[in-house]
């Protein structure tokens, strides 16, 4: 029997042929509907599992490189021969690692993707969120098309990336979808936008939509989620309440901030950025190169020293403008994104842009102006979480740690002073180097309890 498939990358088709022959061969030695020692390099035959549990680790961590005699699985010392290739390796194929290059030639992307599903199982197996990753794996294990390089998973997430980097449009994408379904029926295909985001939502990248009352009164949620009317000012949750489709006033997208930061330490070496400022970094006096450097940093961990001891909590900077979404500098509407950024990560990572999560998208058409505490309420609610701490994976540790955050920074003009933080930035109490009182008018940010 031919075991090369062992050595091989995951996900590749010859990958998963040679999966299914195992759990086939696992299955009429042992019985279907046992437990069987897993051989995958994490557990090593040394942890027995259901047969479907088995499966995943399998794809997901590989085959054990040196398990090439299935002797927990029934086979004998003397069973059948086993095929291999014996590789030739010539002085010009080393790439100085000892490593083979011409025949042990890994896809990069296929590489990387597999290692981003292991990482998200093994923080998807701690969180006790399984069964939300069971369709992204199944989906992964399923090829697109007979002599196809690609799953339908590993084919969605490039498409997505390509929508992201050339800016499709919405619709764009969805008719790109619906012509390649209908040209290649043979592959599963999504035939929408619509369809293919239930990827994001099922890794905890999806947003939420609340509804929000007309005169920004409230966020229609928790005990105003079923109402009809503001419980404020009486006036209607929808623009037309008599049709048959209901349309809300406003719209504010939520996108939770706490899955997106858990998705830090899900991957081993984000995992062990987080921790660089504090183990890694090194100081330099009068030289500021880190946010760690300035004295706002210093004076929190004094401050706060419990908060400080754990290298991985993280300290985060929040950051709000309005623009114009469609461009034209004649139109008067203006939408309001609030940016979170970790700033415990290196410089170089701190401020790429992957490291920028938007939390709340406001809608318009004029600015949120004194209202904008209403839709900061999600997103405050989450901080006050963070900052008596969620339980989270470290992929880095292979450990769970109270992972705790706090807020030091708000990025933003000066008009928008005012509205954030609610005081004075007109007339005699303008200057905040003059003003000795900072809050001349109330804090208008309403902390959620």
């Amino acid at each position: 029997m031919d075991r090369r498939w062992i050595h091989g990358t995951q996900f590749t088709p010859e990958y998963m042929e040679g999966v299914r022959q195992f759990m086939d061969f696992a299955a009429q030695n042992l019985g279907k509907d046992v437990d069987i020692p897993c051989p995958c390099r994490r557990c090593l035959n040394l942890e027995s599992w259901p047969q479907p549990k088995v499966d995943d680790h399998i794809h997901l961590f590989g085959m054990s490189a040196t398990y090439t005699r299935w002797i927990h699985h029934g086979e004998s010392m003397d069973g059948m021969e086993v095929e291999f290739v014996q590789y030739e390796v010539h002085e010009t194929d080393i790439d100085g690692s000892g490593i083979d290059v011409g025949e042990c030639a890994i896809d990069e992307g296929d590489n990387e993707m597999s290692e981003l599903l292991g990482d998200l199982y093994k923080a998807a197996e701690e969180n006790g969120e399984e069964p939300k990753f069971h369709t992204i794996l199944e989906d992964a294990k399923q090829i697109l098309s007979t002599g196809s390089k690609y799953s339908r998973f590993s084919f969605l997430v490039r498409m997505l990336h390509i929508k992201s980097s050339y800016r499709i449009s919405n619709r764009a994408f969805s008719e790109i979808l619906k012509l390649l379904s209908y040209a290649f029926p043979d592959c599963e295909i999504p035939k929408s936008y619509d369809e293919s985001k239930k990827y994001l939502r099922e890794i905890g990248l999806g947003y939420k939509s609340i509804h929000v009352c007309k005169n920004n009164c409230v966020l229609f949620r928790k005990e105003y989620a079923d109402m009809e009317v503001c419980p404020k000012c009486g006036e209607s949750r929808w623009e037309d309440s008599d049709g048959s489709k209901r349309f809300p006033h406003k719209v504010l997208r939520h996108f939770p901030l706490i899955p997106r930061l858990k998705r830090i330490f899900a991957s081993k070496t984000t995992a062990e950025s987080t921790q660089w400022h504090k183990k890694q970094r090194v100081p330099v006096e009068n030289e500021m190169s880190h946010p760690a450097d300035g004295e706002a940093w210093k004076y929190f961990d004094r401050r706060n020293p419990s908060f400080a001891d754990e290298p991985r909590n993280l300290r985060l900077a929040l950051a709000t403008d309005g623009f114009n979404p469609f461009g034209k500098i004649s139109t008067t509407y203006s939408m309001w994104p609030v940016l979170v950024k970790p700033l415990s990560l290196p410089p170089w990572e701190c401020m790429d842009e992957s490291n920028c999560f938007m939390s709340l998208l406001i809608p318009g058409p004029t600015s949120p102006g004194k209202d904008f505490d209403v839709f900061l309420e999600p997103l405050i609610e989450e901080l006050l979480a963070l900052w008596e701490g969620v339980t989270t994976y470290d992929a880095f540790n292979n450990d769970n740690f109270k992972l705790r955050a706090a807020v030091l920074w708000c990025i933003h003009d000066y008009p928008a002073l005012s509205t954030m933080s609610g005081r004075t930035t007109k007339g005699y109490y303008a200057c905040i180097h003059c003003d000795k009182n900072p809050l001349s008018r109330p804090l208008r940010i309403r902390l959620v309890t």
